[in-house]
């Protein structure tokens, strides 16, 4: 009864061959995976053969994309073959986990997706014959990560666990518990509690993973501490990974999924992502056929709906990617554009819910939060302006989706919550920048400029305030008095908002100015301008903030008064639905950063840089669609160049190659709308 499934991808480069290879080498194990065979019965291969992209993996890899599997419970990253991160439940919980296939076996891999799915297969080769396959996906129920193995020739895997984590090897517990599943081995792994999960954020309680490994194989303590050597041998073999998160549940979810006829698991995840995957917009029927940019473009769409959706807690939160097992507002705003583009929108529903029921619990949001897991902050420098303005902007455009007059209705008291804590923030009509920003946190703003005029975060405030206001004004939530009060508010911002940010015909990112017109805070929580730990800082007589460890004993001169034009900024007003500037005032701005582009072929975020954001190819492309202006087409194959052989954009490029965190929903989310954007406006052809 042991469930299995094996397939051999069509469409991939040197199939021809590889197949040969490979049915001559099962000819002669044909006698070794009979007994085998007769214990684990094979699933029947799926109708559902295609396949999206082919990363191609080697010992050593220089290429560093990620891919992704993912229930909303239990989450994997992946390099080829190798798992280098397994977590979960929840999805803010830290990694322990990782499996190798060590060097010096002349064993590489391509590494697939199967079309409509979070389910990869990785083709392994050696000396140019394919010698096998393994078949990755995370069960649509349970939060248990398999793997599925044929191999015509012997490979070893190592199964390495961090040395703070306590094993039980409890393999008798499981082959007596079920004698006909082929079990060779079990281990359990018990995290402690208080083990961070980012940063220094603490787990609160005690976690528990089980282990098995069933079919041709045998596994042999490894010369490291809690490693393991697993010896696959010519045959068909599964392990399993299970989350629980504490043991009583680990234990009876894996007995679930153990009691499940051969091939359940595999065929109901399938099932599931197969339904997922017909709930979103037909795209196919938006591109005429023979259109060059068709095959590529639904592949996109195909890669980025599985790059989120596999990345979201069951909670609603959404991950960062591997880097971050938080849920960050800021991002999630990306991710919730993107999925309503698609035609997500319980997805993207469920983001704002996981706010709301933050916010219900603590009366306050912050820079990002943990998913699954209470009263886990992530608190940045001035983490109540941006995402604030985010989160209102981001809940409106889920009410202009959905016409849920309901919902909206419901949370209004937390998106009164986000406006006051912006105004707070106000000097000089500006609101200053969150720590945690993309281009802050990549070097390309410097963060002593953190508390300067923020032309982002105060254009944010401005267009999120006139949606609440006008909201609120024609459905009689406020009185007049508060109404009118606010209504000053704002208006005041946006009357001033070229003044503080149009600086000699020149569009600033940071008005320094604003660090003269008040009291700046004496402690925040963040970065270390000394350095890079992390945590409360102060601020010395030279206007930088320091960590204790730092302050006193670092003397950093005053910050240079610098304003810095971004292209994030400065591309951000369509994106967002802006009204702050005419479509006039956008394409002189948007058509330098074009000229700039054509004349050097490259993109910086700041013109004198060589590092760019992921996502600013999309507010460009974003930009000129909305303008009608015909470089959009340029910038578009520029942006679909860029995605990485898994299908995703990444958080930075430099020199355009990419750097950063990998499999990234925020930067893939706001370029795949970029491009929906671009082609429905080409095509005209909508749903």
């Amino acid at each position: 009864m042991l469930p299995f499934f094996s397939v051999c991808p069509a469409g991939i480069i040197r199939t021809a061959i590889h197949r040969l290879w490979a049915c001559i080498a099962l000819l002669w194990i044909t006698p070794l995976m009979a007994v085998a065979q007769s214990a684990a019965p094979a699933i029947p291969k799926s109708t559902h053969e295609e396949i999206t992209h082919m990363r191609h993996w080697e010992n050593g890899d220089g290429d560093g994309s990620i891919h992704v599997l993912g229930n909303g419970k239990l989450c994997a990253y992946e390099q080829g073959p190798e798992i280098i991160q397994l977590f979960g439940p929840p999805y803010s919980t830290s990694s322990f986990t990782r499996l190798s296939i060590p060097p010096g076996q002349g064993v590489s891999a391509d590494s697939s997706r199967k079309m409509g799915t979070a389910i990869w297969i990785h083709t392994l080769q050696s000396a140019d014959a394919v010698i096998g396959d393994m078949t990755d996906y995370v069960d649509s129920e349970l939060p248990a990560f398999t793997r599925e193995i044929e191999l015509a020739a012997p490979l070893t895997l190592v199964l390495q666990l961090d040395a703070d984590i306590k094993i039980d090897i409890n393999t008798s517990r499981w082959t007596e518990r079920f004698p006909d599943q082929a079990l060779r081995f079990a281990l359990l792994a018990t995290a402690p509690r208080g083990r961070a999960i980012y940063n220094d954020y603490p787990m609160p309680i005690e976690t528990a993973s089980q282990f098995l490994a069933a079919g041709s194989l045998t596994v042999t303590a490894g010369t490291q501490p809690n490693q393991w050597v697993l010896r696959l041998e010519p045959g068909r073999s599964v392990l399993y990974f299970v989350g629980g998160p504490r043991y009583p549940q680990c234990t009876a979810q894996a007995e679930t999924l153990l009691f499940l006829p051969p091939g359940a698991s595999f065929a109901r995840t399938e099932a599931y992502w197969r339904a997922f995957t017909a709930r979103r917009h037909d795209f196919a029927a938006r591109i005429p056929e023979g259109a060059p940019e068709r095959e590529g473009f639904l592949r996109a769409v195909d890669d980025v709906a599985t790059i989120i959706k596999a990345q979201q807690g069951a909670e609603g939160g959404v991950l960062a990617g591997s880097n971050y097992h938080l849920g960050y507002i800021r991002d999630q705003y990306g991710d919730s554009r993107c999925l309503l583009a698609l035609g997500y929108l319980p997805e993207a529903k469920r983001i704002i819910e996981h706010y709301w029921e933050i916010w219900r619990h603590y009366g306050q949001l912050h820079n990002a939060h943990g998913i699954g897991v209470d009263g886990i902050f992530h608190v940045h420098e001035n983490d109540e302006v941006e995402i604030t303005g985010y989160l209102i902007i981001q809940a409106f455009d889920y009410f202009k989706a959905s016409g849920d007059e309901a919902f909206l209705r419901e949370i209004v008291p937390m998106l009164e919550w986000a406006w006051e804590a912006q105004k707070r923030n106000l000097l000089g009509d500006m609101l200053p920048f969150n720590g945690d920003e993309t281009y802050v946190a990549g070097g390309i703003l410097p963060r002593s400029a953190l508390n300067d005029g923020s032309a982002e975060a105060t254009m944010l405030f401005i267009t999120g305030g006139g949606l609440l206001l006008n909201w609120v004004e024609s459905n009689k939530v406020w009185d007049t008095a508060r109404l009118s009060e606010n209504r000053a508010v704002l208006e005041r911002a946006q009357a001033n908002y070229k003044k503080n940010f149009i600086i000699d015909s020149r569009y600033i990112t940071n008005n320094p100015a604003r660090q003269t017109m008040g009291e700046m805070p004496r402690f925040r929580h963040g970065v270390c301008e000394g350095g890079d730990a992390f945590g409360w800082t102060e601020r010395t007589a030279q206007g930088r903030y320091l960590c204790p460890t730092c302050f006193g004993q670092k003397d950093l001169p005053a910050a240079d008064p610098t304003a810095y034009s971004i292209n994030s900024v400065i591309l951000m007003p369509l994106y967002v639905h802006s009204t702050l500037f005419s479509s006039e005032e956008i394409q002189t701005l948007a058509t330098q950063l074009v000229a700039n582009y054509q004349s050097t072929g490259r993109l910086p975020s700041r013109p004198d840089g060589n590092i760019a954001v992921g996502y600013d190819y999309g507010l460009l492309l974003y930009t000129l669609t909305a303008l009608g202006d015909p470089a959009a087409s340029e910038i578009y194959k520029k942006m679909m160049e860029a995605i990485d052989p898994t299908g995703a954009w990444v958080e930075y490029y430099i020199d355009g190659k990419p750097s950063g965190t990998r499999c990234r929903p925020w930067e893939s989310g706001i370029n795949l709308e970029a491009a929906i954007h671009y082609l429905d406006a080409k095509y005209s052809r909508k749903d």
